[in-house]
């Protein structure tokens, strides 16, 4: 299924991530993204990214001033992101700093 194809708002969740990586991506054909990360047994900190893609193979920083996403403490966390046309998101789980994390995430769109 294609997200944001359908009328009203759609949400896909993504694989759980418990180590450095990346979850399968998800095809959407949105411009505004709203992810949602809950992240439990976290340590000292997590760092993640959301990452877009025209072509499914080469993946990019959505962030455009590059940077990644630091999380310090258990919970679920927003972030929404407006006027990047891609086909592809993921999430990648770049490093963590103690415990043993498990980040859920999802994306919406309209």
């Amino acid at each position: 299924m294609t997200l944001g194809l359908q009328s009203g708002f759609e949400v896909q969740a993504f694989d759980t991530l418990s180590g450095a990586g990346v979850s399968a991506s998800v095809l959407t054909s949105g411009v505004n993204l709203c992810f949602q990360v809950t992240v439990s047994d976290i340590g000292t900190n997590v760092v993640i990214r959301f990452e877009g893609s025209l072509d499914d193979t080469n993946f990019f920083n959505l962030d455009q001033s590059n940077s990644d996403t630091t999380i310090t403490a258990n919970g679920t966390y927003g972030y929404a992101l407006a006027g990047c046309p891609v086909q592809y998101v993921r999430v990648r789980l770049v490093s963590f700093n103690g415990g043993t994390p498990s980040i859920a995430s999802k994306v919406g769109t309209i």
